[in-house]
């Protein structure tokens, strides 16, 4: 099983390095936002202030899934995926419809946790050979935690969500942190929670991730002029929990951590964006986006199929910019990992300059 799940990373990694050599003729990853409601009211994410009418049907996403031949890694996220009547079903065609599909993602608050678990279960059977991979997030201990996510007793429901979950067979679980200033402080906490409520937890399992500010996917402008939390001996302390690397995901994350730092200091990442080149973005109402931060809408699938806007004029002048880091040049946790895939050299080159770099200013604090 361990030798079955290598040969499909490392096979979804090679899918993914493809762009390296040329860009492919459909995108190799979606992202695909499936409502804009939330049963939870966070301070970092607004989505579930805007209008929730006109979200894509069973029928769309369906068509969308079915006309993606080259899929290989699918995430489906909100808002809350689990506040549609129709999850359960949704997530069906998600493992089942695209043809290439080897990992299949998706997040949620862990509210609703009997739901949760029916699905997941119910998805892990319907197709063998497809990772897949749930995140529940939490972002601090229970007080920080309610305070953040704004309902009481959202800290008890997820960690509940994530016992049931834990230990179900042919599913890998993750919990998902985003940083914030309410929370920074308190992430030694939550790492002491989590190893009592799962004495197996490690922190390979666990991820974090800086609050981001985008108007269309999170509509959390507001966070723009607020502090963010310095990133430095927080990076480092996670990387050395994580310890060596044993597989290629792992590895990918420690570089992962490592170039983050210096994004997180001000520096735009080098490592290029694979947003439109094998990536893409996809509203709750069928609008195509580069990428979730990235405030660009490009055409909308009840308009216009997707092979169409892929090769749009449109999408090839928003691929330009990208190029050009006109969108700012983020690493964000949801593009960073396509992006090293696809650029494997520079990712090593940059991580090595940060390395050292890193050793540098080490061995001078110690004097």
């Amino acid at each position: 099983m361990l030798l079955d799940r290598a040969t499909r990373r490392l096979a979804l990694v090679g899918r993914l390095a493809e762009t390296w050599v040329h860009r492919p003729p459909s995108p190799n990853r979606v992202v695909l936002d499936v409502t804009r409601r939330c049963n939870l009211r966070c301070r970092m994410c607004h989505t579930w202030r805007a209008p929730s009418e006109g979200e894509l049907g069973l029928d769309e996403i369906d068509a969308l899934l079915s006309a993606l031949p080259r899929l290989v890694w699918l995430d489906v996220t909100g808002g809350e995926p689990f506040v549609r009547r129709d999850a359960a079903q949704l997530l069906g065609l998600a493992i089942e419809r695209p043809p290439a599909l080897q990992v299949l993602h998706f997040q949620t608050n862990g509210w609703a946790t009997e739901r949760v678990v029916e699905a997941t279960a119910a998805t892990r059977a319907r197709r063998a050979g497809v990772e897949l991979i749930v995140t529940v997030s939490i972002d601090g201990p229970p007080a920080i935690h309610d305070a953040i996510r704004g309902r009481a007793g959202a800290f008890v429901r997820a960690l509940a969500t994530l016992r049931s979950l834990w230990s179900m067979p042919g599913v890998e679980v993750h919990v998902g942190t985003t940083i914030t200033a309410d929370n920074v402080d308190a992430l030694d906490e939550l790492g002491t929670r989590l190893l009592d409520a799962l004495p197996d937890f490690h922190a390979r399992r666990w991820h974090l991730n800086w609050a981001q500010v985008s108007a269309h996917f999170y509509g959390n402008e507001h966070l723009a002029s607020e502090p963010r939390p310095a990133p430095g001996e927080l990076i480092r302390r996670l990387r050395r929990r994580r310890g060596v690397p044993t597989g290629l995901v792992e590895l990918m994350e420690q570089l992962y951590l490592l170039n983050l730092e210096p994004f997180l200091r001000g520096e735009p990442s080098r490592i290029p964006c694979q947003a439109l080149r094998s990536t893409v973005f996809v509203s709750p109402e069928g609008e195509l986006y580069p990428c979730h931060l990235y405030d660009r809408p490009l055409g909308n699938l009840r308009e216009h199929d997707l092979a169409t806007l892929w090769e749009s004029a449109a999408v090839a002048e928003a691929r330009r910019d990208i190029e050009a880091l006109a969108c700012g040049g983020c690493f964000s946790a949801c593009e960073a990992y396509p992006a090293m895939a696809g650029a494997p050299l520079t990712t090593l080159r940059q991580s090595l300059r940060h390395g050292l770099a890193l050793w540098a200013e080490a061995r001078a604090a110690r004097g």
